[in-house]
């Protein structure tokens, strides 16, 4: 049977359709279909608040309106497949932080491949992390810390968050790149660990500033190191890690917007301007201070690269984490 040839004609008219009706889509988005936010936490949390603020100003700009939608559970892993398997047309988003990279090393199997399934849109804020001490704790730096926990193993404990949270992982970071050996205390959210920690009953927390900061500003709890590489502008009497004496422990929250794998290039790149352009607006940039959120803005090509990085780093501390047992 002879093989069908098709013309160079033909193939150059189907490649021009092919591109008109992409170009199409992207023209007509949103047209009147709701854009969705999908958060990985439950309502309260940063993660919940971000698409919060950003739909008060993406609505208005886009003509269409902006939906945000609670779905927590499985370290994010609910919301991400959600979003994974949506039609790949720029109105379904996820909103999501470090479970991002680190879920596909805890959940080899979600269900969906983190890779394929989803494309990154925008970086679009950061948070800064502080290192805090019940206040009767002795230590008044990270080197005090380290020399403490070091005379007996295990006599130190510090607030966990779940598995894989910017407060676990950063707590991942004392004990490793301390060379101690801490008793870790699970808690269901941070938060949920500062009635302990303002008793005495657990020694250290590892959180974002806007969780903690009123504590330390009170003196319930204390201070010991905001994990950045610079002195917070909320609090700039706070020292650096760094300067408190473990470099190695640096570390900011970030939340970043994915879509569906497959959603057309200039659908995302629409998407990723009108977010762009809201994170410009000042009433919406003293939104987020108001919540010691800082504007730390990536574009879809930026953004996938950083992931990949964080992944990799991530990827280090849980392989070598005493708590985390990594599926084989």
């Amino acid at each position: 049977m002879a093989k069908r040839v098709m013309k160079p004609a033909a193939v150059l008219l189907i490649s021009l359709v092919s591109v008109a009706h992409t170009a199409s889509g992207a023209e007509d988005w949103p047209g009147t279909k709701p854009l969705r936010f999908e958060a990985g936490s439950a309502a309260g949390g940063i993660i919940d608040l971000v698409p919060r603020v950003l739909s008060n100003y993406l609505a208005p700009s886009i003509g269409v309106p902006v939906v945000v939608e609670d779905r927590p559970g499985a370290g994010g892993n609910i919301a991400a497949g959600f979003v994974a398997k949506a039609t790949p047309d720029g109105h379904t988003l996820l909103v999501t932080a470090s479970n991002q990279v680190v879920n596909p090393t805890l959940l080899p199997n979600p269900g969906f491949d983190y890779e394929r399934d989803l494309a990154p849109v925008s970086m679009a804020l950061s948070v800064q992390i502080l290192l805090v001490a019940a206040p009767s704790f002795p230590a008044k730096n990270i080197t005090d810390v380290i020399q403490i926990a070091r005379q007996k193993p295990k006599s130190v404990s510090i607030a966990i968050g779940p598995i894989g949270t910017p407060n676990h992982l950063g707590a991942e970071m004392l004990a490793q790149y301390g060379g101690i050996d801490p008793t870790f205390v699970p808690y269901d959210g941070i938060a949920q660990a500062l009635p302990d920690l303002m008793a005495n009953r657990v020694n250290l927390a590892v959180g974002a500033m806007s969780t903690f900061l009123p504590q330390v500003r009170s003196g319930a709890i204390k201070a010991l190191a905001v994990l950045s590489a610079q002195r917070s502008t909320f609090a700039p009497d706070i020292p650096t890690s760094a300067e408190a004496g473990l470099p190695k422990m640096k570390f900011d929250g970030w939340l970043c917007i994915m879509t569906t794998g497959g959603t057309p290039a200039p659908i995302i790149a629409r998407l990723d301007d009108a977010i762009a352009s809201v994170l410009t607006l000042p009433d919406a940039r003293e939104a987020f201070a108001k919540q010691g959120i800082d504007i730390f803005y990536m574009n879809a090509q930026q953004l996938g690269p950083f992931l990949h990085a964080e992944a990799a780093r991530f990827g280090s501390l849980l392989k070598h984490s005493r708590v985390v047992k990594l599926p084989r």
